[in-house]
Parts: structure tokens; sequence; C-alpha cells
């Protein structure tokens, strides 16, 4: 049982690392969130049950736009063209009680297999499934080990005596301030995403938060000075085939560095690295990494 007196937050996720095996050249677009949210998709579209849960789960609070979906996809990098052969790996990430799903997403992507990928539709076939956390097999060629399939905690684990950092965005972050995209972030901005993420997916999906905290948190986050910025705006434009539209999915990418009293922000920025900042997470955008240290 969590003691909710020593934790910062609470939230169980489970990351799938799913292998797909290229079975003629195909050349895929630079960024692949777009299309690895789009053959997810279609794979769990006729599953009605789980498809609304995971990828319409607006429905269930009122069609309110702004409702928060419990999972993430993470892309590969960048690769261009795959060849017959060839292997590419992305996580799909259940968070809080979406994990519960995660026996019939494995079933259904087993049971279809193959996939159809890019302009020219190429074929790519599921190999196997890992835990994408311990990388122990969870499927493959019809063999499955549920055992392997297990949630963990999100890690709220504190870095002491740390007073410098450095945040990259590994994806396109993509905030916005009265409907426009901002470019350019500050502290208190990642600070104040990624405890509103915590407390929106702990409040619909199970879990828990120290609302106290985040209330100091956004104080304390306006003491901690920028110490330099190499952020850029990344334009990314991805085709929607379900709305017949191009949507824009340009954000902010590059590293920035802070100093200051950072220690009582590290649980929180661990779990941004885990769990994404900003909007279209569900297609890996928000994606971060963070490095703590000390100076004397």
């Amino acid at each position: 049982m969590t003691d909710r007196h020593k934790t910062h937050f609470s939230l169980n996720y489970l990351p799938l690392l799913i292998q797909l095996k290229c079975h003629e050249t195909a050349s895929l677009p630079d960024y692949m969130g777009s299309t690895l949210h789009g053959i997810m998709g279609w794979a769990l579209l006729p599953h009605k049950d789980v498809y609304q849960y995971l990828f319409e789960n607006r429905s269930f609070g009122g069609a309110k736009q702004d409702i928060i979906n419990p999972y993430i996809i993470e892309p590969p990098g960048f690769h261009g063209v795959y060849k017959a052969g060839e292997e590419l790996r992305f996580q799909f990430i259940l968070l809080g009680d979406a994990v519960q799903y995660c026996e019939p997403v494995i079933k259904i992507l087993a049971e279809t297999r193959w996939f159809k990928m890019g302009a020219e539709r190429k074929l790519f076939e599921l190999t196997e499934i890992r835990q994408g956390q311990t990388l122990q097999l969870i499927w493959k060629n019809g063999g499955v080990e549920w055992k392997n399939a297990v949630s963990q905690l999100v890690p709220d684990t504190a870095q002491k005596n740390s007073t410098y950092g450095s945040i990259h965005f590994l994806t396109p972050l993509r905030i916005r301030r009265k409907g426009r995209l901002l470019l350019t972030v500050d502290f208190p901005t990642i600070i104040r995403n990624i405890t509103r993420r915590m407390s929106d997916l702990t409040e619909r999906y199970g879990g828990y938060v120290d609302f106290a905290e985040i209330e100091a948190l956004q104080y304390l986050s306006e003491m901690v000075q920028e110490v330099s910025s190499g952020v850029y705006l990344n334009n990314i434009d991805r085709y929607s085939t379900r709305r017949n539209m191009k949507m824009d999915l340009s954000g902010l990418m590059g590293a920035m560095t802070f100093q200051g009293e950072l220690s009582v922000f590290t649980p929180w920025l661990n779990a941004a690295s885990v769990l994404h900042i900003g909007r279209n997470v569900t297609f890996g955008c928000g994606k971060i990494d963070v490095v703590f240290g000390n100076i004397e």
C-alpha cells in the first residue's frame, strides 16, 4: 500500500515495447508518431470497448476536448527508409487504470499480426512484444508470458543536492497559451505542465498526487534561473486519414539548462521523462530527458 504522506505522487504505468519486421522496402516519415498512432488505432478500432477507452476516452467525460487519454506512443528515432528484414521498434505505454487493457491490446495486435505503413502501404509483421522497462519477453510467435506483463509505479525518487539541471526536448514540445503555440518556455511553465498532467492523470485513471506540494512548487519554480537555451522550432506536418487533412505537429526541440535549488523538482521532472509534457503526447510529442548535478 502506498504511504501517501511520503510520496509526491503515485501512478501505475506499463510500457509495451513492440517490434515490427519490415517485409518490403518502405519510405516512412521522419517523425513516426502519427503513422504508429494510425496503425494502433486501425488495429484496435474493431474492438469497441478497448478502442473507446483508450482512443476516445473523452466520450466517457461528456465529450470534452481536453479529456486526457491514458496512453502514450513513443516512436523510434529518424530512420527514413526501412529495408526488408529491418526491425522497427516503438513503445505503447498504458497509464493508470488503462493497464487493465494490456492483455486485450496484446491479443488484438497478435491476431492482427500484419500492418501496412507509409503512403505506399508497405507490409510490416509483428514479431515480438516486451515489457519496455525490464525488456522481458511477453509475446513472440504465438507464445505468451503474461507474468512478464507487469506494471510499475512512475518513479518519484528525489535527487538530493541538485543545483544544476539540463532538460532535453527529444520530440516536439507543444504547449499552447491563449490558443497559440509557445515558441519559448521557461522553468515555471515546464513545472506547471508536468504537475497538471500528473494531477489530471491520477484524477481520471487512479493514483495519488500531493496538491499542497504542487502549490509550493509553483512558487519555488519562479526562483530557478535559466542558464542557457538551445531551443528551436521543429516544423512537422502529419496527415490524418481519419480527418482527411494535414495537421500540424510542430514543436520545440533542443535543450535548456537551469540553476538553483532543484532537488524538490527532480521527482516531477523524472516523472515527465516517462509521461511526456505538453499536447499531443499520444503521438509521442513532449518526450524529455533530464540530467541533474551539483555545483559547489
